[in-house]
């Protein structure tokens, strides 16, 4: 899935946190290059649990939005 899209999926408003994460070596297990492009593409299984791992918990955190 792409950056954009797992953005999406996850809940976040933005994709400036996940590049920062993928951009710091947090998320490499989950990131795939595709080729001959060289877009970047993120594998959502186990995703959430592990930003969930990674990131501050705060009362307006994205995991603790319900779905609507």
């Amino acid at each position: 899935m792409s950056i954009s899209g797992a953005a999406r999926h996850l809940g976040y408003k933005s994709r400036s946190q996940l590049y920062k994460l993928i951009d710091d070596g947090w998320l490499d297990e989950h990131v795939h290059v595709q080729m001959p492009s060289g877009q970047r593409l993120l594998d959502v299984d186990g995703l959430q649990e592990k930003l969930q791992t990674l990131c501050q918990w705060r009362i307006d955190s994205v995991f603790l939005r319900k779905p609507v």
